[in-house]
C-alpha cells in the first residue's frame, strides 16, 4: 500500500515557533525595529556606495561603518535643519 508523504522542512519546528509569535504586540515592535535598520542598511548600499568594505580587519570595518552611519545622521539632520516640517510650511503661507 502506498501512501503520500508530505515533505516538511528541517526548519518547520523553528517557523512554528515563529508563527505563534506573529500578531503580538512583542514581535510587532521587533519587526518595525528590524524594518527601520534594514531600512537604513539598504539607503547606505543604493546612496552612498557602501557595497563593500574596504578597510581590511574588524576595527578597519567598524571605522568604515560609523564614518557612512556619520554621513548618513550628518545628512538627516541637515534635511531637518534646512527643511521646515509640511505643517510650518503650511502655516506660513495661511
Amino acid at each position: 500500500m502506498t501512501f503520500r508523504k508530505i515533505p516538511r522542512d528541517v526548519h518547520e519546528d523553528a517557523r512554528d515557533v515563529a508563527r505563534a509569535w506573529m500578531g503580538k504586540p512583542e514581535f510587532n515592535k521587533s519587526r518595525d525595529e528590524r524594518k527601520r535598520v534594514e531600512m537604513r542598511f539598504a539607503h547606505l548600499k543604493t546612496h552612498h556606495r557602501f557595497e563593500r568594505m574596504r578597510l581590511r580587519g574588524l576595527s578597519g570595518a567598524r571605522d568604515e561603518f560609523h564614518l557612512a552611519a556619520i554621513v548618513q545622521n550628518l545628512k538627516t539632520l541637515a534635511n531637518h535643519i534646512w527643511r521646515p516640517p509640511p505643517d510650518a510650511m503650511y502655516a506660513a503661507t495661511a
